[in-house]
């Protein structure tokens, strides 16, 4: 290959990132229709904007034609703006840009979190019983729990809760993390001193996240270091905070080491309970 040849397709991987980078940052375009009044189809109200204020049907909604056929069938595979797939699309594309616009206000770019964070468990448990069936071999059976008055008995239990709700258990995992995130991130460049609630929906999304980065490494027997699911993390946060790497690398180690410190300080102070009260 030539130096040309060579330069040219550095040069539309270039504009193929930049392009990449820009829908990173602003995914949806929204024209709004001009000083013309529209009448709707449905119900016959004549408006200005895109949907009507009376029955909320779309301006352009009129004769069957063939954008009608193309929405409809984005619509049934879930590709459509704000549908479950799109969200979950745009969780591993674009995961801090996403869940920095949702947390201020721009609702229409995302499927509803925590129903996504619970449709997504509910599709990892059956998906997983699907294969361990089919394909026994896949999955490894795990081994029976043993009780003894150690404590595993409680333990054991516990994870045998949190397999059968998986959606409960990584939104109560990941609520671990939103004290340190919000500590640790109060003054970024982006979001600056964002407030706990909004924490409660960014745990939400990362939830979601490793939720199915664990089901791929699971069901596709592909072994993922701990580390790489970190990095994913580091890159969201990167993103919706702004930090620099360096900034954004240690404060998120930090919230990590202090988030599973108050989960191994919680199921201690539960052993101990347990122990004292039988």
């Amino acid at each position: 290959m030539s130096f040309a040849r060579k330069l040219l397709t550095v040069r539309k991987l270039q504009e193929i990132y930049r392009r990449f980078r820009a829908w990173q940052k602003q995914p949806f375009h929204y024209a709004v229709n001009g000083t013309e009044r529209v009448a709707c189809h449905n119900c016959g109200n004549e408006f200005l904007g895109n949907f009507c204020p009376v029955c909320g049907q779309r301006a352009n909604a009129g004769r069957i034609g063939w954008d009608s056929v193309q929405q409809g069938i984005m619509i049934l595979w879930g590709l459509d703006n704000r549908s479950f797939t799109f969200t979950i699309i745009q969780l591993f594309l674009r995961p801090g840009y996403l869940i920095s616009d949702y947390i201020n206000g721009r609702r229409q770019v995302s499927f509803p979190p925590v129903k996504t964070l619970f449709i997504t468990a509910l599709a990892v448990m059956l998906v997983s019983k699907a294969v361990e069936y089919l394909f026994p071999e896949v999955i490894s059976p795990k081994e029976p729990a043993r009780y003894d008055d150690s404590g595993t008995f409680y333990i054991a239990k516990f994870m045998e809760w949190a397999d059968a709700n998986l959606g409960w258990s990584s939104l109560i995992s990941n609520a671990f993390f939103i004290l340190p995130t919000w500590k640790l991130f109060r003054n970024s460049p982006q979001n600056t001193r964002h407030t706990l609630p909004q924490g409660f929906f960014i745990q939400v999304f990362l939830a979601t996240q490793s939720l199915i980065l664990q089901a791929i490494f699971q069901l596709t027997g592909i072994w993922v270091p701990f580390f790489v699911m970190v990095l994913y993390i580091i890159s969201t946060y990167k993103q919706l905070f702004g930090y620099r790497w360096w900034g954004t690398i240690w404060r998120t180690i930090t919230n990590i080491i202090i988030g599973f410190s108050m989960v191994f300080l919680l199921s201690l102070f539960t052993y101990v309970i347990t122990k004292i009260v039988t």
